[in-house]
């Protein structure tokens, strides 16, 4: 499988590859229909971040582009599979599917509900958001299995993106509110992002870039020593 991750900036392109890809949080908007009875407004499962990409060939893309941008990095399929590249299951906010797993969630959800021994405190208040904590500390197993689970639905509507995710594998709660804040702490990382805020890549692990043809020279200018001689496919 042949992963690309778009970007609305080419500008972002020499700073990916320098800095590393930014683990950006993601809402999948699917919680409040598998556990209505949880106000998951201000945190959903696993939202601490996850680096997006898509199985679709550049011409075919088009749509895809339209939302996150036209300038595209492919990664190599052994980059992908080292970093447990997962592909997004799509469902359907009606029907039996989601039917079926609410019902799984919810039973799984009071469970949890009886092992967090401090209801009010706001720590053991993560393991409903948080896998480490309902596995490690509350000791439920499926809740945690679950929200892991979680992290690669997506609703249907949005199956025309044909996406893959790396999802940050620690727990980090402490992320700048916008996506600019973020992308900003990381070009070039500093403190804490140093060491876990960016999923880095080499020229070895860098297939192809994506741009227009009218922007195919610049991108070339700009790409960082070592990726120079990387293939431009133009769109």
């Amino acid at each position: 499988v042949r992963l690309t991750h778009y970007t609305n900036c080419i500008s972002a392109i020499p700073k990916i590859l320098s800095n590393g890809f930014a683990w950006v949080p993601n809402r999948r908007c699917l919680i409040h229909l598998l556990v209505p009875g949880h106000d998951f407004s201000k945190r959903e499962p696993q939202q601490f971040g996850m680096v997006s990409f898509t199985e679709l060939a550049p011409k075919g893309a088009k749509k895809h582009c339209e939302v996150f941008g036209n300038y595209g990095i492919t990664v190599s399929e052994a980059w992908a599979r080292l970093y447990k590249a997962q592909k997004v299951m799509y469902i359907d906010k009606t029907g039996p599917v989601i039917d079926a797993l609410a019902v799984i969630f919810q039973e799984s959800y009071k469970d949890l509900a009886t092992k967090v021994r401090f209801p009010d405190d706001a720590g053991w208040q993560m393991a409903y958001t948080n896998k480490v904590m309902a596995s490690a500390v509350v000791g439920s197993s499926l809740w945690a299995n679950l929200l892991q689970l979680y992290e690669y639905l997506e609703p249907i509507e949005n199956a025309y993106q044909q996406e893959w995710r790396i999802t940050q594998p620690l727990p980090l709660y402490s992320y700048a509110d916008s996506k600019d804040a973020i992308l900003k702490n990381v070009s070039p990382p500093r403190g804490w992002a140093q060491v876990c805020a960016v999923l880095p890549v080499q020229p070895g692990d860098i297939l192809e870039f994506v741009c227009s043809t009218d922007d195919e020279q610049h991108l070339r200018s700009i790409l960082p020593e070592g990726f120079s001689s990387k293939r431009i496919v133009t769109v």
